[in-house]
């Protein structure tokens, strides 16, 4: 009940004089009491959080079974009212984002991958490094009907702001349950049930699911168990016939497989989908090799199978580099949020360069240099993969690779070619854009002020070796950045 309001008359006595200099000293207050009251009434702000009295109306359905119930005691009927009373819920105007999605994921198999993907991305804005470690699905935004209506407020830098600040211990607690429920769904469909009468589509789906959040949550060894189950359940079945159907499920397989042999830097598990592989080397560009790349053939490796495979895999960096160039002219930096065309030009390059066949005879000094072309392709892949957050590890065990490859003997024995020598810079200036780990001694940064020093170079003599190889100014400004670690050594 409101209170009664004050009546809006103030009446005074009025024996005496009515001058308003003539009353007494208590009449004068309580007009001016009176009068100020209202003055101050009117300049009174609205409250920012104003408080409602809110009516609750049952439904007509209770309503009518009210009026039907009549005979029930009043007591029984208030008890009735307010169990049928639906929950009260927070004001969605001071609800966490992970709130609402919690309360709206459902049996969504991609729920836990998608609490993770906002606790990654919220992480990429508190960072100065935007190339922080991620990995973003581009096929679960397509599967899963929550993700795409969602997408803005996982996605959006203005939405992500709070959970930066949030710990994210809550998110991968969250996220954990909700594999663990994907799992069971997987156990339960799987246990005591004939495989031909269940949907291998849908299971293939769950654990695709299951390895993307395994893959954004940096568990690779789960991420590889997972991979290893969802290849048995496609041989328990015929490989060809289920997968050759569905072109979607093929990608996402092979999607999959690709970041998780990178990332355990091993063969790839299933084919290279050949048919779904657009073409990349269209007349426009031309398909020779690098001049280095040419003077290093026509040296003393001929004797090396595996160089020509390795040679033939830059050749291809070469292209996809002509077409990052062409399309970056038209659309700029939204060419990084077209995660599957740029998936398409790097993982069959990544596939080729990771299921290199093992040359016998070659001793290891002779392989060390297709080694380190190698590992240096599958670095520039990384880089790139980095850049559209389609890489959720760190390229540290690459770089110590290729930087344990320059130091055998092999490469000073080619580098007195000083047509050969761009490699090597390539090579290093690769290290120097990706190199996080200040325990490497010596850098790359070290010893690409030595070679300038040596050779009497400047950053432009450098870079303009470096772009005879594979190249792309996606790299620019990593390369800017290098070059003023660089400055300061020297």
């Amino acid at each position: 009940m409101t209170p009664k309001r004050k009546p809006p008359l103030l009446f005074v006595h009025n024996v005496g004089p009515t001058h308003v200099h003539g009353r007494d000293h208590d009449t004068k207050t309580k007009i001016r009491r009176h009068i100020m009251a209202d003055i101050g009434r009117d300049r009174r702000k609205t409250p920012r959080n104003p408080q409602y009295d809110i009516v609750l109306q049952l439904p007509d359905s209770q309503n009518a079974e009210q009026a039907t119930g009549s005979e029930v005691s009043p007591r029984n009927n208030d008890s009735t009212d307010r169990r049928n009373l639906p929950p009260l819920a927070r004001p969605f105007w001071n609800q966490h984002p992970l709130d609402i999605l919690d309360s709206h994921w459902d049996m969504d198999v991609f729920s836990a991958y998608g609490i993770m993907l906002m606790l990654s991305q919220g992480r990429n804005l508190a960072s100065t490094d935007r190339s922080t470690e991620s990995f973003i699905f581009p096929f679960a935004f397509k599967k899963s009907q929550f993700l795409r209506h969602y997408s803005e407020l996982i996605t959006t830098p203005d939405r992500l702001t709070g959970v930066s600040h949030e710990k994210p211990t809550r998110f991968k607690v969250m996220a954990l349950q909700r594999s663990l429920g994907t799992m069971s769904c997987i156990e339960s469909g799987l246990a005591g049930t004939n495989l031909e009468n269940i949907s291998i589509e849908r299971l293939m789906l769950a654990i695709l699911a299951l390895i993307s959040f395994n893959l954004i949550s940096s568990d690779v060894d789960q991420a590889t168990i997972h991979l290893c189950g969802l290849d048995s359940l496609i041989n328990a079945r015929d490989r060809s016939f289920h997968l050759h159907g569905n072109k979607e499920c093929r990608l996402m397989v092979f999607w999959v497989d690709i970041t998780t042999s990178l990332l355990r830097d091993c063969s790839p598990r299933f084919p290279l989908p050949s048919d779904l592989i657009p073409s990349i080397r269209p007349t426009i560009f031309q398909n020779d090799l690098p001049l280095p790349l040419h003077s290093l053939i026509n040296s003393r490796l001929r004797e090396d199978g595996n160089i020509t495979h390795v040679l033939s895999c830059v050749m291809d960096l070469n292209v996809v580099a002509g077409l990052l160039e062409s399309e970056l002219t038209v659309r700029g930096d939204s060419l990084w949020g077209e995660s599957i065309l740029l998936g398409l030009w790097l993982n069959p390059v990544a596939y080729r360069l990771l299921n290199v066949p093992t040359a016998a005879g070659i001793s290891s000094q002779t392989s060390a240099i297709p080694e380190a072309l190698r590992y240096g392709a599958l670095l520039w892949i990384i880089s790139l993969k980095r850049r559209h957050h389609a890489y959720p590890g760190s390229p540290t065990t690459v770089i110590q690779k290729i930087l344990t490859f320059l130091s055998q003997p092999s490469w000073t024995d080619i580098l007195t070619d000083m047509d050969v020598l761009p490699i090597e810079i390539w090579l290093l200036v690769l290290c120097g854009i990706n190199y996080d780990d200040p325990t490497t001694s010596p850098s790359p940064m070290d010893m690409i002020a030595l070679r300038m020093h040596q050779l009497g170079w400047n950053w432009r003599e450098v870079m303009m070796r470096v772009c005879q190889m594979p190249w792309t100014r996606a790299f620019d400004v990593a390369v800017t950045l290098l070059a003023d670690k660089v400055a300061k050594i020297n």
